[in-house]
């Protein structure tokens, strides 16, 4: 009996221990696994900074998915590459447009989460430079979150979303002092006009 029972003890240890052992190398095989997908990721938000600093989306768009969704800061949303461009456009180069430079410098909260092993999910702050064609320079801070999918062995951008505090904006206060600015430049002209069609209308009564 007491050989027996080291028989079987032995047997369990030796069950135990294989099965420790697979556990480990999964373990570590999906850590790998991770760090290599972290680092893609670092890499798909750097090219997505470049594109969008030196608005030339070209190396961007093998990136992004077909079904991809962006809320730019403004709140408009884009789903192609040609709606894309055609955001930048009317942002910077377009009659009317006030922007002369944006450098964004999205850095995230959390490293990416992932689901699935093919969907990665993140959020994070950015620390934004506007350069208007006036000259003036503001600084803002804003939020995004995103998420990335895994397709064909590549990450690809699916959704992204940013917003600003509409509250302490200092490109919207600047805004509406110059709405006010041009206001009162009206009421002036305004008023200069009245009086001088005033005094032209008692000439012609003399």
């Amino acid at each position: 009996a007491s050989l027996r029972e080291a028989v079987m003890k032995n047997r369990i240890v030796a069950i135990a221990a294989a099965c420790l052992f697979v556990a480990t190398t999964a373990f570590a095989v999906e850590t790998e696994q991770d760090k290599k997908d972290h680092e893609e990721l670092r890499g798909l938000l750097k090219l997505f900074t470049e594109a969008f600093n030196s608005r030339n989306i070209e190396p961007l768009t093998p990136y992004l998915h077909k079904d991809f969704n962006i809320t730019m800061v403004n709140q408009d949303a884009v789903t192609t590459p040609k709606e894309l461009k055609s955001y930048l456009e009317k942002q910077f180069t377009r009659p009317g447009s006030f922007l002369k430079d944006v450098r964004i410098q999205p850095e995230p909260d959390i490293p990416t989460v992932f689901l699935e092993g093919r969907f990665g999910i993140n959020r994070g702050g950015s620390t934004d430079t506007y350069t208007l064609k006036d000259g003036r320079v503001f600084v803002l801070k804003t939020r995004w979150t995103g998420t990335a999918i895994k397709e064909d062995g590549r990450w690809k951008v699916l959704n992204a979303h940013i917003g600003l505090n509409i509250i302490d904006n200092p490109i919207l206060d600047a805004l509406e002092k110059m709405k006010w600015i041009w206001a009162a430049v009206a009421a002036a002209i305004g008023l200069v006009v009245g009086v001088i069609g005033t005094l032209l209308l008692k000439r012609r009564k003399t």
